[in-house]
């Protein structure tokens, strides 16, 4: 079993899942693991790349209250980031506020990291219980895609604020391909380097 050679998510990765998603336990916690053997399954079980979980903030912002889990994988040789992650739990995709925070912390982790990937793009995901949004930070002009999508800070956010944008399922045969694409890219540049 081995993610570049695989057509799907393997069965026990997805049992995996099913279990976090189903679990009781604090929301901080419930897909840690998930992500953590599924980022593993991705990057290999080899020594090129590492998955390290990010330690919350300390101080008293709302990153605390907010932070679920963050995760970067690193390219061994150049000891910088090549990708990200940040798991929320799947209700705060029921709610526009927190949703643009998923958004704005997302912006934070590239204005700490692009800096210091050592290829082009830095790809990111912001998931929502198993709903993704792919993000692409782009080293040389300083970018990140999607955009930002502005609001009237004197108004509340509208029901349907950034309301489609978590609707790929990272479990899809869609969510798996697109996990092909970013990994092969990211494996392939860090090779040269």
């Amino acid at each position: 079993m081995s993610f570049d050679t695989d057509a799907s998510w393997p069965v026990g990765l997805l049992r995996i899942f099913d279990i976090a998603r189903t679990s009781y336990g604090s929301f901080e916690n419930r897909y840690y693991g998930a992500y953590t053997k599924m980022l593993t399954y991705c990057f290999g079980e080899g020594f090129d790349f590492v998955v390290a979980p990010q330690a919350p903030p300390t101080d008293k912002s709302r990153d605390t209250v907010d932070f679920i889990v963050y995760l970067i994988v690193f390219d061994v040789a150049q000891q910088r980031p090549v990708f990200l992650i940040e798991v929320k739990d799947d209700a705060h995709n029921l709610i526009p506020t927190k949703r643009k925070a998923a958004d704005e912390q997302m912006r934070e982790r590239y204005d700490e990291l692009l800096r210091d990937c050592p290829i082009p793009l830095l790809y990111g995901l912001s998931v929502l219980g198993t709903g993704m949004r792919v993000y692409c930070g782009n080293k040389a002009r300083k970018t990140v895609t999607p955009p930002f999508v502005e609001t009237d800070r004197h108004f509340v956010l509208p029901d349907d604020y950034l309301q489609d944008e978590w609707s790929a399922d990272i479990l899809s045969p869609g969510g798996f391909s697109e996990m092909k694409q970013i990994v092969a890219y990211i494996k392939d540049e860090s090779a040269k380097l």
